[in-house]
């Protein structure tokens, strides 16, 4: 890993604005990295939260609010801070990413049972006109990035519907990161659908992609974005992530060091550097 001079700020936490509530924080049950139980909220990204909103003498107001809602919010600055997500060109609109490390992701492909020949699919290339179903606001990996556009599409906001319309024939693909949702959205509503069941391919789509914490540009906690970033980076960089997720017994994130978007959030300690020395009048 490459080494990085980490920069040397005040002990004190100086606040550059007052927020008149708590943070509001928008979570969603997806144990066990963030686990939403009742009004139990546990898991090494809750940890990180309040690791981030200490360290500007901020606490945290928990709100379990399903995903699509949670995008409509950031864009109204409703929320101020989003953990966990994957960053899409749509969403750098109106986001402040926050790097916590990269994960190695798949992708598999699920098929209608009135799908015929289903060997015959070796690549998603070859699924043409063939009507695909996603999650509204989810992020599948490049491949359905670079087509999404050009594809008929059919989004809604459940994974249950999701697998209902694809036993039913309605659409004919389905992205789906683990097999294990998909498994459990089909016992859900099996029985509705007697003798159908989905079909998978056997090719898979692999890739690395980075996962963030990201403040809305609308948010009041907006000015704290290179204060926190910072926080982050170098939790990073000391293995302190890597420790939280350890102690939960949970896979580490993949941490990069020597790439453009490390580098960006090594930029947000200058600036708060930069702000901090301004604020004292040096």
């Amino acid at each position: 890993m490459m080494l990085i001079k980490l920069i040397t700020v005040s002990l004190f936490t100086l606040s550059f604005c007052s927020l008149s509530e708590q943070v509001k924080v928008d979570l969603r049950h997806r144990p066990p990295e963030m686990s939403v139980i009742n009004e139990n909220h546990s898991g090494p990204i809750i940890d990180i939260i309040e690791i981030l909103l200490k360290e500007a003498d901020l606490e945290p107001q928990w709100l379990n609010v399903p995903w699509a809602r949670t995008l409509l919010r950031a864009k109204l600055g409703q929320v101020d801070i989003i953990p966990r997500h994957s960053m899409t060109p749509e969403r750098e609109k109106y986001l402040l990413p926050m790097l916590i490390g990269y994960e190695q992701r798949t992708i598999h492909y699920l098929l209608s049972p009135n799908i015929k020949n289903i060997d015959e699919y070796q690549s998603p290339k070859q699924f043409g006109s063939l009507i695909f179903g996603l999650l509204r606001g989810s992020y599948y990996g490049p491949y359905v990035k670079s087509i999404d556009s050009n594809i008929s599409t059919v989004f809604t906001n459940d994974i249950n519907q999701l697998m209902s319309l694809l036993l039913t024939g309605r659409i004919d693909i389905m992205p789906i990161q683990n097999l294990k949702w998909a498994e459990a959205a089909y016992q859900k509503v099996k029985d509705k659908h007697p003798g159908k069941h989905y079909q998978t391919t056997s090719f898979q789509e692999s890739f690395v992609s980075g996962k963030y914490f990201s403040i809305p540009k609308t948010s009041p906690l907006a000015v704290y974005f290179h204060q926190l970033n910072c926080k982050l980076f170098k939790l990073r960089n000391a293995g302190t992530i890597d420790k939280l997720y350890q102690e939960y017994l949970i896979p580490t994130y993949i941490q990069i060091f020597d790439n453009n978007e490390s580098q960006q959030q090594l930029d947000s300690c200058l600036q708060y550097q930069a702000k901090l020395e301004n604020s004292l009048g040096r």
